[in-house]
């Protein structure tokens, strides 16, 4: 089957068969806890995934997997500070995650994959294909054709799931569902989403150089595209490039878009429009994007259009006065963000400050406002507030971290609440927006849920997928 006929078949798939969280009966604490690896220990390994695995009390690691000998290190001595007792000597560490599968597949319960990018789709596969669970960091996939195959393979083997959009188990996300389905605003029909986080570059990468010793550099390009190593890319930068970063909308669109597309059933578009758009450097993702998603009806639910901005206002330069120094550039200033027209139409009608808000959610009755994950609520105009009674809290609530959750569903507990069933869909919509950067006309592209496809637009179509690298292939 070539990459082309798989898009088609997994597409028949979505909609099918629920993943369950696994076998047997679920309890707080395991009788025996699970065995799990961490694949990529770099900093979202390290820092954000690490110390909620260690302190669970249902998890014990049994395998450290990265190409940069260094990152292991740093990952044994996070996990002396979180578990004094822990015997990191008998933790297993590899360069390469093939390897881990062929020595220990049947020694390991579940992964915790957080790779660049590039790298997610295929240690899942290999986990699934071994009947081990997996957490993957977002965004899920690379492609919308890998995405799909994730899905499959997971729903196949019957393994527990999770995207890392941890947004998904906090009481914001759930607190907008529950005023949406409520009739708070009544039918939503525009939504205007944005972030002050731009995954882009306005400086070429300088020239390659000499690998580190303790870098396997093979092993981090992975299925990607052959090139030398470049200090630009590794250990943090990657996320600006394309062929390892997933643009803004890759990464942030996952954490912002997340309660909305929840609270409004999205499901799949029917069209996606890249409407502006500013370069960064060459190989580097845009430093502005404004990216239009059409959904249609959704049995009584209105069709919406949703709207995502992100970058620079106007022609300005990244420096002191528009971003803060670090890894991630985030602009400081809001008079300098490529923020909607629609909020500052909002905020003038109303006399109101939105400050850090990341979504309007515009309905009939009026306009409901929050933050990146769903947080900081508000109802807009404030004689609405009176007027909503707050409705009840209906959905369950997640306890502990996005990290528990997942873990719970692979000892027997329900499943995960970001499990791929409901995260495929979601990072879709994101991979269409970067296809629809990635094809650059501007024009609007029409999409086809059920098969995957972009309908009479091949040139589009080819951004729905990657080349295998030999070696790396995903069959």
């Amino acid at each position: 089957m070539n990459r082309r006929d798989f898009i088609r078949t997994a597409a028949a798939c979505v909609g099918g068969l629920s993943v369950s969280g696994g076998q047997g009966q679920w309890t707080e604490t395991a009788k025996k806890p699970l065995r799990v690896a961490l694949i990529g220990c770099g900093d979202r390994g390290c820092h954000a995934l690490l110390p909620n695995i260690a302190t669970s009390g249902m998890a014990e690691f049994v395998a450290f997997v990265d190409p940069d000998a260094r990152a292991v290190v740093r990952a044994q001595e996070r996990l002396k500070k979180y578990r004094p007792d822990a015997k990191t000597g008998a933790i297993a560490a590899f360069g390469d995650y093939r390897d881990f599968y062929k020595q220990m597949a049947g020694g390991v319960d579940a992964v915790f994959i957080a790779t660049p990018n590039h790298q997610h789709c295929l240690p899942a596969l290999l986990a699934f294909r071994n009947g081990i669970h997996a957490y993957v960091e977002k965004p899920m996939a690379y492609t919308v054709e890998e995405g799909r195959r994730m899905l499959a393979e997971a729903r196949a083997h019957r393994v527990a799931t999770q995207m890392g959009q941890h947004g998904h188990s906090n009481e914001g996300a759930r607190r907008l569902c529950e005023y949406v389905w409520a009739g708070a605003v009544g039918q939503v029909t525009e939504v205007y989403c944005w972030t002050d986080r731009v995954n882009a570059r306005e400086q070429p990468l300088a020239q390659d150089s000499a690998c580190p010793k303790d870098l396997e550099w093979d092993k981090w390009i992975g299925p990607a595209a052959w090139r030398g190593f470049n200090g630009g890319l590794h250990p943090v930068g990657w996320y600006s490039w394309r062929g390892f970063g997933s643009a803004t909308i890759g990464n942030m669109g996952n954490h912002v878009i997340d309660p909305v597309f929840w609270a409004l059933k999205l499901g799949s578009p029917e069209s996606v429009q890249l409407v502006d758009y500013r370069p960064g450097a060459e190989a580097s993702w845009g430093l502005r994007d404004h990216i239009v998603w059409k959904f249609p009806k959704r049995g009584d639910l209105a069709p919406v259009e949703m709207h995502w901005f992100d970058g620079l206002k106007g022609d300005l330069h990244w420096d002191a006065s528009t971003w803060t120094p670090g890894t991630y550039k985030y602009i400081v200033k809001k008079e300098n963000q490529n923020l909607p027209p629609k909020l500052v139409e909002i905020e003038k009608k109303y006399s109101v400050d939105l400050g850090r808000c990341a979504s309007v959610l515009i309905g009939e009755k009026g306009i409901l406002c929050i933050s990146v994950f769903g947080e900081s609520l508000r109802l807009v105009p404030d004689s609405l507030r009176s007027a909503v009674t707050p409705p009840p809290k209906t959905i369950p609530r997640i306890r502990g971290s996005h990290q528990a959750d997942f873990m719970r569903a692979c000892l027997g507990g329900p499943a995960a609440c970001a499990n791929f069933e409901y995260s495929q869909p979601l990072n879709e919509l994101m991979l269409l927006g970067v296809a629809a950067i990635e094809e650059g006309s501007g024009k609007r592209l029409d999409w086809d849920g059920k098969t995957g496809r972009f309908t009479h637009d091949d040139a589009a179509n080819k951004f729905l997928s990657r080349p295998d690298r030999a070696g790396w292939g995903f069959s």
